[in-house]
């Protein structure tokens, strides 16, 4: 601002630019300093080398990063790797299950099976003795029925053949009885 009021002044004077050797109204020597101010503070304040420093950090951050890209993939592909073996593990497990089930359910199968046959023999074996106990029991029964007929039958002979003996021994007495008085007389 001030360069403009110097050159609206030097207008004002007639006209024409010129120079201006009065030291303070230019203020050169606050221009000066300020240049030495800027030339010693760009000798202690580098600022290529603040950028080299920012560069290098930074390419070393990314050679990090890359770094532990390439330890995170490898750490990845063994994760698969492992994952791809835990699955394979883990089908063959279900395979085992599978046929331990199956060999498990056969097993049981030919145990009752042979309990049922077992138990099914026993059965049988129980069912002929009962019949046999009960022809057994029949054949008691008959034979006993058939005694007690064969008794009743000669009970009845008896009482038969004693009726007709006594009948026979009456009419013989009565026979005797009746010829001797007949003969007597």
């Amino acid at each position: 601002m001030a360069i403009f009021t110097q050159a609206q002044t030097l207008l004002a004077h007639g006209g024409e630019f010129g120079f201006n050797s009065n030291i303070l109204e230019t203020n050169l020597i606050n221009q000066i300093l300020l240049f030495l101010i800027l030339i010693f503070a760009w000798k202690n304040f580098n600022i290529s080398e603040g950028l080299d420093n920012r560069r290098l950090q930074i390419l070393e951050s990314v050679e990090n990063s890359e770094k532990r890209l390439n330890e995170a993939i490898v750490k990845l592909n063994e994760t698969k790797k492992q994952l791809s073996q835990a699955k394979l593990i883990i089908s063959q497990i279900k395979k085992e299950t599978d046929s331990i089930k199956l060999d498990l359910l056969t097993k049981d199968y030919n145990d009752t099976k042979t309990e049922l046959n077992q138990k099914f023999e026993i059965a049988t074996t129980t069912l002929k003795n009962r019949e046999r106990l009960i022809l057994t029991e029949i054949k008691q029964s008959l034979s006993f029925l058939a005694l007690k007929q064969v008794v009743a039958k000669l009970e009845i002979e008896q009482e038969t053949a004693n009726w007709t003996k006594r009948y026979v021994d009456d009419n013989i007495e009565a026979l005797k009885n009746l010829n001797l008085k007949d003969f007597k007389k």
